[in-house]
């Protein structure tokens, strides 16, 4: 019962966080990332206020706990939906705004396309072979064609 009501000085709470994050690197959750990052703020913090209680220690700890665990999931949220809005897995996105020549006439809104070594369907305003079409969005996994504005 002393250890729990003894002093506890910055280099407990320094070691607490080292334990933790280094039980994290073996157990990649994220769970322990918080406590251990709350653990060395307390550290730090009862190095700089060296009268702080053991008692308010350990509230400063859970409070810096539940404060790091919130902004952590807020943080890691807001980077996973940055994540998602990239092109991966979307290389159509990056043929908007291309230039490309109509292979197969566009009859009836319908054509098509080589970019690269892959056919695409095209759906655009009738254009006979050989015709010059900007690519202007997606409809599905048609991409859709604009005629080449002429340029004065």
């Amino acid at each position: 019962m002393e250890f729990i009501t003894g002093e506890l000085t910055p280099w407990h709470w320094m070691t607490a966080g080292l334990l933790l994050f280094a039980v994290e690197v073996l157990a990649p959750t994220t769970f322990l990332l918080w406590p251990g990052i709350a653990a060395i703020v307390t550290g730090l913090i009862t190095a700089l206020i060296p009268i702080l209680s053991w008692q308010l220690q350990v509230a400063l700890f859970a409070v810096l706990t539940i404060a790091s665990t919130f902004a952590g999931r807020y943080f890691y949220k807001r980077r996973r939906n940055a994540e998602a809005e990239t092109s991966l897995n979307r290389r159509t996105d990056s043929y908007i705004g291309k230039e490309v020549t109509i292979e197969e006439a566009i009859v009836n809104g319908v054509g098509s396309i080589t970019i690269g070594r892959t056919r695409w369907r095209v759906v655009g305003p009738d254009a006979a072979a050989g015709t010059k079409m900007t690519i202007t969005g997606l409809d599905g996994s048609s991409l859709i064609v604009e005629l080449v504005s002429e340029k004065s």
